[in-house]
């Protein structure tokens, strides 16, 4: 989803492109929260100058969350990887954004406006678009701010190591290409040759721009969750667990943080603990798929079959048609030997691959025939047009 997100306009590009329109389907998600609110004021990471506020994670994490499961469904245990990294893609930014601003530089404002309007002309209007940016916890004001930070993000690598696309480069590249297609000519391959050789470049610039200042920077994580992730992966579960509660007293209505918790206290030895963690995440939200897959698992770890079987079975009846999660449940009763189970959610799986390829002829077949329509009605615009031509031409002769 994020690299759909992308809409460039001259050198600069807009990453949050698109992030709007997510705010639509999720107007919710950010109740309570505005550019001046807790979560904005509540900073999880200090890079030099620069803040990271737990709204700005936020926003970060769920668009890439909705990146991710466009390609596929995410387990309850990887959505603290993927908060991890959507913190580490955003203390680069604020890297490179503080050394922009130790430059000099200032956002383009002409570009900033433009980049704004354009994303108001996805809308019906300019309300629709407030209420948008209002879904995100954006004003009008912030949300160019946003604009003009990502605009300084996105120019000043190039601006420290401009990039530059040489005839050498087009060949060299122009002769890997060729041993895989040898009819392929440099005439006709030069142009994506060039946007190819020249991304490359442009990534190797900010990869290399990063690297020299992470070494400089002075960098605080502070985020609890993130950092309890991190102890996780370090085999540090007593840690892990202190920092779990340290996230749940933010944010005590999370589920998904109880399942976190749930699993640090059962690598900690702590098993009751983390049973009481499952059972309250399931509390929270007990139509959650994911949280019961999540609970099931932790239960077959700790030698409870029967139970998990069950709980594995209360998450199929409420699964819906999430494919992804139908898959993970019949993987689990295969290798419990639970055959029956698995050859039900097998069935459940296929019923809902075939509605997915039917779901998908019927469009290609809706877009074929929109596509013919439209040919029909040129073809006959351009014969009407012909029969006045000749009618005109007619009755100048007469």
């Amino acid at each position: 989803m994020i690299s759909g997100m992308r809409k460039r306009m001259g050198t600069f590009v807009a990453v949050i492109a698109g992030l709007l329109a997510l705010g639509l389907l999720i107007p919710m998600l950010f109740s309570g929260s505005s550019p001046g609110g807790a979560a904005a004021r509540l900073t999880v990471a200090k890079v030099n100058r620069e803040r990271v506020s737990a709204l700005d994670l936020s926003r970060e994490f769920y668009r890439a969350y909705y990146y991710r499961t466009s390609f596929g469904g995410l387990k309850a245990e990887d959505l603290d990887a993927l908060r991890s990294q959507a913190l580490d893609g955003l203390v680069e930014q604020a890297m490179i954004l503080d050394a922009a601003k130790s430059a000099g530089l200032k956002p383009d404002q002409d570009q900033v406006e433009a980049a704004y309007k354009a994303e108001l002309a996805y809308f019906k209007n300019e309300q629709e678009f407030t209420q948008a940016m209002a879904g995100w916890a954006y004003t009008p004001k912030t949300y160019k701010q946003e604009l003009g930070e990502r605009q300084l993000i996105e120019k000043y690598p190039l601006y420290v190591k401009p990039v530059e696309v040489t005839e050498d480069d087009v060949n060299a590249e122009f002769e890997r290409a060729q041993k895989t297609n040898p009819k392929l000519t440099l005439d006709e391959a030069r142009e994506s040759i060039e946007k190819l050789v020249r991304a490359r470049k442009e990534k190797e610039a900010r990869d290399g721009l990063i690297a020299e200042l992470r070494e400089k920077a002075q960098i605080k994580i502070t985020d609890p969750q993130v950092l309890a992730y991190r102890a996780m992966q370090d085999e540090k579960y007593d840690e892990a667990v202190k920092l779990y509660k340290k996230a749940i007293k933010q944010s005590p209505e999370d589920p998904y943080l109880q399942v976190s918790l749930g699993r640090a206290l059962a690598a900690a030895g702590r098993g009751e603990d983390s049973k009481a963690a499952f059972e309250k995440a399931v509390k929270l939200r007990a139509d959650d798929r994911f949280i019961l897959i999540a609970q099931a698992d932790g239960l077959r770890q700790a030698g409870e079959d029967e139970a998990a079987a069950e709980v594995y079975r209360q998450a199929a009846k409420v699964a819906g048609d999430d494919m992804f999660a139908h898959g993970l449940i019949q993987s689990a009763f295969e290798e419990m030997g639970l055959e029956e189970d698995a050859q039900a959610q097998a069935e459940k799986v296929q019923e809902l691959q075939k509605a997915m390829l039917e779901r998908y002829q019927a469009q290609q077949e809706a877009a074929a025939q929109e596509a013919e329509d439209a040919k029909d009605a040129e073809d006959a615009q351009e014969a009407e047009d012909a029969q006045e031509a000749e009618d005109a031409q007619g009755a100048e002769q007469e």
